[in-house]
């Protein structure tokens, strides 16, 4: 007598998917709820992404005080500010207590600035791209007494 031993292949049974239950509904939710949270999204898809990705530039102001050759404050002084790259010029009069402002320039520009009256000249300060400071403070000297 003769034993056969035969071996089989297990069978495989295609599982029935089977509906949602309530508790996986309430993790799925659960999830996406923390990862709307984590990316900082609004009620509008994706604009937390968008506003990472516009950045506001930075922007400089330049600042300071005409004075005379003795230190006192010079008022009607032309102040200008020259964009080195585009020869642009801004100018500003210097108000009662000598001061002058310009405000919103470009952080990726070079500068010239001075000061005149009467046809004297303050010395030229250069302002570099590579200043990182936002707010300069000049002191301009015209060659003049008062």
């Amino acid at each position: 007598m003769t034993t056969r031993t035969t071996i089989r292949a297990p069978r495989t049974t295609k599982r029935k998917s089977k509906p949602p239950t309530a508790a996986r509904l309430l993790c799925a939710l659960a999830l996406g709820a923390v990862l709307i949270t984590s990316w900082g999204a609004s009620p509008a898809w994706g604009s937390g992404v968008a506003a990472e990705s516009t950045k506001v530039p930075k922007l400089r102001t330049i600042e300071g005080l005409v004075c005379s050759k003795d230190g006192a404050p010079v008022q009607g002084a032309v102040v200008y500010l020259q964009d080195s790259k585009s020869l642009a010029v801004k100018s500003y009069l210097s108000d009662a207590q000598g001061q002058f402002h310009f405000r919103q320039l470009s952080m990726n520009a070079d500068f010239d600035l001075w000061a005149e009256l009467n046809g004297k000249r303050s010395k030229t300060k250069s302002i570099s791209q590579f200043n990182s400071k936002t707010d300069l403070n000049y002191k301009l000297r015209l060659p003049i007494s008062k």
